[in-house]
C-alpha cells in the first residue's frame, strides 16, 4: 500500500530538543536507592489497603472530584482553597507558569546546578535562560550574579529553597527582600519548596504581602510518594485563577488524590519518617567526617559529598554500584568531585558507609 506523507506545521524551535523517557535501570527489589532523592525506606505492608479501604467501589468508575483534597490542603496550609492549584508534580506547575506567563524570548533565570526540568521548559517555551551560579568551592549562591539578574528586569526568577544538589537555603527575610525587588521590576518570583519539609523555612506566609510571589510544592519529597505525581501551587487568588486557565479538564486523578488525602490525614506518619531522615543525616555526616570528607546538607533529604577529585568520586561511585547502591555522581566540570546521596533512616545508610570504609583510599 502507498503511504501518504502528511505535512503539517511544526514549531521550529522544538526540532533540536531531545526528550527520552526516564529509564528505570535499577534492580528495585534488591538495590539501595540513594540517587534520586526518593523515600529510601519502603512503605509498610498494607499501606495502599489503608489508603483505599474507605474509598467507594465506584472510585475508578467516575471522573475525579478533587474537592476533598483541596479542602484538606486548605486546612493544612491555613489558606483559602482558591489560593491553591493542584499540578502533576512540580513539572506540571512549571509548565503552567511558563505556559501562562511567558512569550518566546522572555528572560527567566534560575540558580545552577539545579533540577534539570528548568532547562527543559526553557527550551520548550523558547525563553531566554540566565544561569545564576553557585560557587563550587564555598557552595554559596553568587549574590552578585543574582543582583545583576534582578536589575535586568527579567520576566521570571525561579529559586529552589532549598536547592539541590547545593542547598544554601535562603531565610524568610532574604526572600522578602528579593520579592520586594522583583515586584519593583515587574518580575514574577517563584519559590520551589520541593524539599522544605526536611528543615527549611517556608515562604508561604509571604504570599499575602507580595502579589508577584508563587510557592511550588510537591508530595514527592517530604510526603515520600513521587509515584503519584502530585504537587500544588500557592499564590494569591488572581494569580491562581490565571495559572488555572490552561489546566487540563481535571488537574489530578482519583488515585493520586486518595493517597494525598490519606497522608494529610495522617501527618504523624510523614513527620516520623522525616525525623528518621534527620537522624540518618546526622549519622552519615558524622561517619564521613571521621574519614575526612566534607559534606553539604542541613535542610534537605540529601548530602552533597566532596571526594576531593572527579577520579576519586568516580571510584567510590563504581564501588557502590557494584553492590547495587545507587548514587548520583555524574556532575560535570568543577562539580565532578561531588556525589549526591539521598538520605533515609540510619539503618538504610549503614551499607553505604560500610562500602566507603572498605574501599577507602587516601
Amino acid at each position: 500500500m502507498w503511504r501518504i506523507k502528511l505535512k503539517f506545521k511544526r514549531k521550529v524551535h522544538l526540532k533540536d530538543i531531545s526528550r527520552i523517557r526516564i529509564p528505570e535501570d535499577r534492580d528495585l527489589d534488591n538495590c539501595l536507592r540513594l540517587n534520586r532523592n526518593e523515600r529510601v525506606a519502603d512503605w509498610h505492608k498494607g499501606f495502599l489497603r489503608e489508603v483505599f479501604d474507605s474509598k467507594p467501589d465506584y472510585l475508578l468508575n467516575v471522573y475525579p472530584n478533587s474537592d476533598s483534597i483541596y479542602k484538606k490542603l486548605s486546612k493544612y496550609l491555613k489558606l483559602d482553597k482558591n489560593q491553591i492549584l493542584l499540578s502533576s508534580g512540580m513539572d506540571g506547575a512549571f509548565k503552567a507558569i511558563w505556559e501562562t506567563v511567558t512569550d518566546p524570548g522572555d528572560h527567566v533565570g534560575v540558580p545552577v546546578p539545579t533540577y534539570a526540568m528548568y532547562h527543559v521548559y526553557n527550551k520548550i517555551f523558547d525563553t531566554k535562560l540566565t544561569q545564576i551560579n553557585y560557587d563550587s568551592y564555598t557552595l554559596k549562591l553568587k549574590w552578585n550574579e543574582l543582583d545583576k539578574f534582578i536589575e535586568s528586569k527579567p520576566h521570571i526568577l525561579f529559586i529552589p529553597n532549598p536547592n539541590q544538589p547545593v542547598e544554601d537555603p535562603l531565610s524568610i527575610d532574604q526572600i522578602a527582600e528579593i520579592s520586594k525587588r522583583c515586584s519593583e521590576n515587574g518580575t514574577l518570583l517563584v519559590i520551589d519548596e520541593a524539599y522544605y519539609m526536611f528543615g527549611c523555612e517556608t515562604a508561604i506566609g509571604l504570599v499575602k504581602d507580595y502579589d508577584n510571589l508563587v510557592i511550588l510544592r510537591t508530595f514527592s519529597k517530604g510526603f515520600g510518594v513521587p509515584g503519584i505525581r502530585l504537587g500544588y501551587m500557592v499564590s494569591n487568588t488572581e494569580n491562581i485563577d490565571h495559572f488555572s486557565k490552561t489546566r487540563f479538564a481535571y488537574e489530578s486523578n482519583s488515585l493520586s488524590d486518595a493517597v494525598g488525602e490519606y497522608l494529610l490525614d495522617n501527618l504523624d506518619i510523614v513527620n516520623d519518617y522525616i525525623k528518621k531522615v534527620h537522624e540518618g543525616r546526622n549519622y552519615l555526616k558524622s561517619e564521613l567526617s571521621k574519614l575526612g570528607f566534607n559534606c553539604n546538607g542541613n535542610v534537605g533529604n540529601y548530602l552533597l559529598i566532596d571526594f576531593g577529585s572527579k577520579e576519586k568520586c568516580k571510584y567510590y561511585a563504581s564501588e557502590l554500584e557494584e553492590r547495587k547502591i545507587h548514587v548520583k555522581a555524574n556532575y560535570s566540570d568543577e562539580w565532578g568531585k561531588y556525589m549526591l546521596v539521598t538520605l533515609g533512616p540510619k539503618e538504610t545508610l549503614v551499607p553505604f558507609i560500610d562500602v566507603i570504609k572498605s574501599s577507602f583510599i587516601l
